[in-house]
């Protein structure tokens, strides 16, 4: 199991490979038991959580020697669990060395001092470093991503990313079921949950539940239930979700609107169009159109009552549970995709009908994306009003989002 950990590891920091992806390969792959698969997803997710801080720890015993990325990872495994997992005896050091023993003698050794050394010496300091030099080791997040963040929030940061998400969430499907029903099956089965209108909050993962493959329930963030209920469609109205993909957020809208009206949902991937209609499928959505098409240029044709622009973003918001995208996205990505953020907000806001509900949503924290260009926007477009703004930080039951709802107001000559 270690060595496909550490193979891995070496996918997401080299191949930029997404760690939800290689997570869910090597579980198929290596069938691993109920507590293997425990151990791995804690050490894949816990190296890559504290990648910068492991590899602070162990540079002073590397000393600038070139490493070959199997044998760093190998290396990073062992800091952690000897670290966080408090496995201080030598088992994990025996079980890595031997592990690289069968391909490599030499780098077995070398392993094998750098992780005994480890367990004698004490770890550097940090006490020399600047204040956000020690938040971006603490953090393990990219020094220009921490500077960013520091000169928005402060050292509030700190609580965004110590606020882990402890629940699974799942939106209740009522086109298919009743709050009612769904409750009395968890009681029946001793499931422990939280409800808040259709948002059901749980420890216990539902994914392999009946009430999960027939479709009666749906994993949504809490945030981004929260857009559709922001959005709020009537039922018979014409709905835009100019950038769908996945296609929660249209699916909880059709569920609003109670399948009465009409939703394009458009994307620029064809492949994520299908996972849309086959989820509506499975959650009995009708009125759900899939749309290939690119949303800073495409010709809608007509105007619609409700636009929703979730656009791509820096997703600085969930990186609590998707934390390889912290070394996956730049500062110049950023820049880059906020230029793409202005471009499909300016585009659809003239498919939207006199009198009609624009709003703009993501998954950032990053007011760059969010609040500052939504107040460039309106500054811009008059015609549009802001009726309301909500800016959610990371915390325990749900990711950080922002959501901006906006009236578009006839303007008279």
């Amino acid at each position: 199991m270690y060595k496909r950990l550490a193979t891995d590891l070496v996918k997401i920091f080299n191949d930029n490979a997404y760690l939800s992806i290689v997570l869910d390969n090597a579980i198929t792959e290596l069938k691993l038991s109920f507590n293997d698969k425990k151990v791995y997803t804690k050490v894949l997710y816990g190296v890559v959580e504290n990648k910068m801080m492991i590899d602070y720890n162990l540079s002073p015993l590397i000393k600038g020697k070139r490493v070959k990325p199997f044998i760093k990872n190998i290396l990073r495994i062992g800091v952690y669990v000897i670290d966080y997992l408090n496995m201080k005896d030598h088992f994990i050091v025996n079980e890595l060395v031997k592990i690289v023993k069968k391909d490599d003698y030499k780098s077995a050794m070398f392993v094998n001092g750098v992780l005994r050394n480890y367990q004698r010496n004490e770890k550097p300091k940090i006490d020399h470093l600047s204040e956000i030099e020690k938040l971006s080791l603490e953090l393990s997040l990219p020094l220009e991503l921490t500077s960013l963040l520091y000169k928005q929030y402060k050292s509030d940061i700190i609580k965004f990313f110590e606020s882990k998400a402890v629940y699974n969430t799942y939106r209740i499907n009522t086109l298919k079921t009743t709050v009612k029903h769904v409750l009395e099956t968890l009681d029946k089965l001793g499931v422990t949950y939280n409800i808040n209108n259709v948002i059901l909050s749980t420890k216990e993962s539902l994914i392999d539940s009946d009430l999960f493959k027939e479709g009666y329930i749906i994993a949504q963030d809490a945030s981004s239930i929260r857009v559709g209920e922001v959005v709020n469609p009537s039922p018979g109205s014409s709905v835009l979700d100019a950038c769908s993909a996945p296609g929660g957020k249209s699916l909880h809208m059709a569920s609003i609107m109670n399948n009465i009206g009409s939703i394009t949902s458009c994307d620029v991937y064809e492949h994520k169009l299908a996972k849309i209609n086959d989820n509506a499928k499975k959650l009995g959505v009708s009125i759900v159109n899939t749309l290939l098409a690119d949303a800073t240029s495409y010709d809608y044709n007509h105007k619609f009552d409700y636009c929703l622009v979730d656009v791509p973003c820096s997703g600085l918001g969930v990186i609590n549970h998707k934390p390889d995208l912290k070394y996956h996205i730049s500062i110049k990505d950023i820049e880059e995709i906020n230029n793409l953020q202005k471009k499909i907000i300016r585009h659809v806001k003239d498919y939207v009908k006199d009198g009609g509900i624009l709003v703009y949503s993501t998954c950032t924290i990053n007011k760059f994306e969010n609040e500052w260009l939504i107040k460039d926007f309106l500054n811009e477009f008059k015609e549009f009003k802001k009726l309301e703004e909500e800016i959610i930080l990371p915390n325990e039951l749900q990711d950080g989002f922002y959501i901006c709802k906006m009236r578009k107001e006839k303007i008279h000559e």
